[in-house]
């Protein structure tokens, strides 16, 4: 009998206890956690970074469970950092004068004597042995593996997986770099991407079992890339193949954090439950078909989504599938919602002729279609009558004397093809036209009774599961704009300047750089390549509500290019007094081709640089490019936002278990020193909302 739990991790548990308790259903927590370095604080379960990396080594597992159709896990947690890798870091000579120099805004001495009487030395043990570990004088001769796939979640095929991508139904994050992390599903034998630019916020993870396979979803905050805000699931890959019979619930990780950087995993929930109504081969499908029997198609209805409309051609169902009886046949079904997965077993007896499917089908003169054959694979968009061609790979194609599987990603902005679990011409389509159109359906060149349709299934663009509910991650706007600073009034320092709506008085509060209104409606760091701002400089304002502030920047990076020497470290201050605050910066550089948005923490009088949180966000932000910066922050949670779109999440006890809950006595606009000063970024439109 599968049981049924929830886990939401209720009782905290010390470093090294968490294995073998139990949830408040009584289910055993399994797993693995080799250097004790799993705990449970804040109603989430926490995992410390690895000292040595690997698979196997830290993890949770419930279990063991019989694949049944409709047993679902779902999964809401944070990565500590998508593009967590193993790598080497500078010699340790190098690191440790940075260590105790920190962020250069007060003496080594003064830091020391500060770190001895805080909390924050705790865990320097583990932080110099990964450190060593990962430093260039020892990796010299001991090589880190090399592993850029940092999380597993989802179906296992043993308790402590040591090849989790190799084996059971789960959901991967790799790094990327300056993309920050890919999200991947495992399809047959084979890691589908389903896209780059996972940022560093929390996920649901979803994966409901099949007799054969399973069907992934995911889900985030609003605003996130290639997700949709809880509850909305997305369906994101169908797995037709694995059959491993015994499997275990779990999460696992195998490197965490970022050329020695620091971070934690939280994971908030972990829900395992059988969906009745989703115990079929298609679960959450609004069409879907067999494709099997006798007859013609329309002779019997799909499974799910009505009567077949075969709009070209004919087709006839067979015991082994739908072949078609004519040339240029095409089959139309119309599911109530626009598709956003679709997925068809093509099974190939001898030389594959060109079989495709069809989606966004509007009418007979509007839609788009992917071909496939022995040659190459091909995608047409037939918009006003006329046809096009999308693309064409030729590295792609049907293979013979073997089942073919081809699935669609659509979320009506980006389209990627897969076969096999193989992104076609390892791209993807970024296209709005016909978003809207509904239709979908199959089609076939030629008649050729050796290759046979199968399975043909059609899922909505997002989907809701209310029995595998584990929360609303936290997330919160102001509504209200309450301070606004357009900076049209020229002054030559920014200091005692009065905001253009709400009569706020802006102060200098940190920092010897300055920051001028020389032109209107732009308050400009003072600041050049030859005479960067000389380490972090903050100019803040009174806030009146210590609970919350939603503050908004449009920020203005200094150059016009890469490759001109200028640097950008902007952004906004949240400060309840001089040794409570954090800064929220741009991080945009020549020597590395990505951008990403940096979190720093001074808390408790001390600020460890190490402990810093950021995400990559590819090139959403360019030299000479205004861009908006937006951060809501409750003292303890906070959520960033870089034009309009969610990039980051963090909270203060993610990062610091022990600390309480910041005031929000001021807040403004910061130049930070990272690894580098700012060389003339500009601020406009200010807003603070409640």
């Amino acid at each position: 009998m599968n049981q049924s739990f929830t886990d939401k991790f209720q009782v905290d548990c010390a470093k090294g206890k968490t294995i073998g308790t139990k949830t408040m259903e009584g289910v055993l927590r399994k797993g693995k956690d080799q250097e004790k370095a799993i705990a449970i604080d804040h109603q989430a379960l926490r995992f410390l970074p690895l000292i040595k990396p690997g698979w196997g080594r830290q993890g949770i597992a419930y279990g063991k469970y019989q694949r049944t159709q409709g047993l679902a896990v779902s999964v809401l947690l944070l990565n500590g950092h998508n593009t967590s890798q193993a790598e080497t870091i500078e010699w340790l000579y190098k690191r440790i004068p940075q260590w105790l120099k920190g962020s250069k805004t007060e003496s080594i001495g003064k830091r020391i004597v500060t770190w001895l009487g805080s909390q924050h030395k705790q865990g320097i043990a583990r932080r110099i042995l990964a450190w060593l570990r990962m430093t260039a004088e020892v990796t010299k001769f001991f090589p880190l593996p090399k592993i850029d796939d940092n999380l597993a979640v989802g179906w296992f095929s043993s308790e402590i997986p040591y090849f989790p991508t190799q084996a059971g139904n789960n959901l991967i994050v790799r790094a990327t770099g300056a993309e920050n992390g890919e999200l991947l599903t495992k399809v047959a034998s084979n890691l589908l991407s389903v896209f780059r630019g996972l940022q560093n916020v929390p996920v649901y993870y979803v994966v409901i079992l099949r007799d054969k396979g399973a069907a992934y979803y995911a889900s985030s905050l609003p605003l996130v890339y290639g997700l949709p805000a809880y509850p909305h699931l997305r369906p994101i890959a169908i797995d037709a193949v694995d059959t491993q019979t015994t499997l275990y619930a779990g999460v696992y990780q195998s490197v965490l954090g970022q050329i020695g950087f620091r971070a934690y995993t939280r994971v908030y929930g972990v829900k395992v439950e059988t969906v009745s109504e989703l115990a079929t081969w298609y679960g959450t499908a609004e069409v879907a078909d067999s494709l099997t029997g006798t007859g013609n198609l329309t002779d019997i209805a799909a499974e799910v989504g009505g009567n077949w409309e075969v709009v070209a051609g004919g087709f006839r169902r067979t015991p082994q599938g739908l072949i078609a009886t004519q040339s240029n046949s095409m089959a139309i079904a119309q599911p109530q919602n626009p598709i956003g997965l679709i997925h068809l077993k093509i099974e190939c007896k001898s030389s594959p002729t060109g079989v495709g499917i069809v989606w966004r089908w509007q009418d007979a003169d509007n839609y788009w279609c992917c071909w496939q054959d022995k040659q190459r694979v091909w995608v047409e968009l037939v918009e006003a009558g006329s046809k096009q061609d999308i693309f064409v790979s030729t590295k792609d194609y049907l293979t013979p004397q073997t089942v073919n599987y081809l699935q669609l990603l659509d979320d009506g902005e980006e389209i990627r093809i897969y076969l096999d679990g193989k992104l076609i011409g390892d791209n993807f389509l970024r296209d709005k036209r016909l978003a809207s159109a509904k239709g979908v359906g199959v089609t076939v060149l030629e008649p050729n009774e050796q290759i046979y349709l199968e399975d043909f299934e059609a899922h909505p663009r997002t989907v809701t599961i209310e029995e595998l509910d584990l929360g609303i991650p936290w997330w919160r706007e102001g509504k209200e704009i309450k301070i606004q600073d357009d900076f049209k009034t020229c002054k030559e320092d920014l200091d005692g300047k009065t905001t253009s709506i709400g009569n706020q008085v802006w102060t200098k509060t940190l920092g010897k750089g300055a920051i001028a209104i020389t032109q209107p409606g732009i308050a400009k760091v003072q600041a050049t390549v030859q005479d960067p701002n000389p380490g972090r400089t903050a100019y803040t304002i009174p806030w009146h509500d210590p609970s919350f502030a939603d503050v908004e920047v449009t920020i203005s990076p200094p150059g016009k290019a890469r490759g001109q020497g200028e640097k950008g470290r902007a952004g906004l201050i949240f400060w309840q007094d001089l040794d409570n605050y954090i800064i929220i910066n741009t991080w945009l550089d020549d020597f590395y081709e990505g951008e990403s948005i940096s979190c720093f923490f001074r808390i408790a009088g001390f600020e460890e640089v190490y402990d810093a949180v950021w995400s990559n966000i590819g090139t959403a932000i360019a030299f000479g490019q205004p861009y908006t910066l937006r951060v809501a922050f409750d003292g303890n949670n906070y959520t960033v936002q870089v034009n309009n779109q969610t990039v980051l999440y963090r909270a203060l006890t993610d990062v610091y278990p022990w600390t309480q809950a910041l005031k929000i006595n001021r807040l403004g606009v910061a130049v930070n020193w990272e690894w580098g000063d700012d060389t003339g970024s500009g601020f406009s439109d200010f807003k603070v909302r409640s």
